[in-house]
Order: structure tokens, then C-alpha cells, then sequence
């Protein structure tokens, strides 16, 4: 939750409105939407970037290293999840593994150090849909200045 938590304090600073998801199994998923005004080579740098600077902010938990075996149990930060084929686990989709877990939509209030992703499954997702909605909404009508935003980014990784 550490890192989840620095990667949206790094998004807020740079004037980036992102949202969370479980990935319905053991991570998050952060979103930044872009209102389809990018290419796919700015929105890759832009997720480079801050999983880069993560990485450098916290490198006893983070990495950006891609083979598992030289990972050193740091979580990995997979900015080359977005592109043309590869995929990415819907909101409220339901897992195919023990308990049926349920990739959920967050708030950013809920990612914390008690946040269990268990509690998120076949069972309890359709109460928390009914009573909470779809926090992730914005991801499809709402937009950032992503290139202010690297800017932003780049000038702080130079430090």
C-alpha cells in the first residue's frame, strides 16, 4: 500500500487525477485517464516515468526490474502493462482462482495498511456496487495534461 500510496501522492503533485483498483488478485492497479488525447508512445512514458521515479523514491521496496528471479522480492512496477494486446483485468471482473476474488474499484481513503484484497470477492461485490457505485467512472470521461505532467516529472527526476 506504500507504494500505491507514493505513486498517487507523486500523481496529485504533478496535477495528475488517478484512480485504484484491486487487480483481483494480489495488487493494485492504478489508472490515470487521458481522454483518448494521446499516443500510445506518451502514455508509456508517462507510466515510465513515475514507475521510474517510484523506484527511486523507494528502492528497499520497489523495483522496475522485469525478470522475477532479480527482483529481490520488491514489488514490481509493470509501467509495460499498457499496450496493444496485453491485458489488464476489468473493474469488477471476477477472478478464476480460490474464494473468487473480484477485481474492485477504490477509493483512495480505503488504501491503506488494513486494506485486506480478500475482502473483495464474488460474495461482496455486488452489495459494495449498489451502496458505493463505480469509483473508477471518471476513468472514461476525464482527462489530464499529461505532457505538463511529464514535464513535470522529468524535471524532478533530474534533482
Amino acid at each position: 500500500m506504500k507504494i500505491a500510496r507514493h505513486v498517487h501522492d507523486l500523481c496529485d503533485e504533478v496535477g495528475l487525477v488517478n484512480y485504484v483498483k484491486t487487480s483481483g488478485s494480489t495488487g493494485l492497479h492504478e489508472l490515470i485517464p487521458l481522454g483518448a488525447k494521446y499516443t500510445y508512445e506518451h502514455s508509456r512514458t508517462l507510466a515510465e516515468l513515475i514507475a521510474r521515479f517510484t523506484a527511486k523514491s523507494l528502492p528497499e521496496i520497489s523495483t522496475i526490474v522485469r525478470r522475477p528471479s532479480d527482483r529481490e522480492g520488491k514489488v514490481y512496477l509493470d509501467y509495460l502493462q499498457n499496450g496493444h494486446g496485453r491485458l489488464l483485468v476489468s473493474p469488477f471482473s471476477v477472478r478464476p482462482l480460490p474464494q473468487a476474488p473480484v477485481s474492485m474499484p477504490l477509493e483512495w481513503n480505503e488504501v491503506t495498511a488494513r486494506l485486506k484484497l480478500e475482502r473483495y470477492n464474488i460474495k461482496t461485490a455486488r452489495k459494495r456496487m449498489i451502496e458505493r457505485g463505480d469509483p473508477l467512472a471518471g476513468v472514461l470521461t476525464g482527462s489530464n495534461d499529461m505532457l505538463a505532467a511529464i514535464d513535470a516529472l522529468q524535471r524532478r527526476l533530474a534533482k
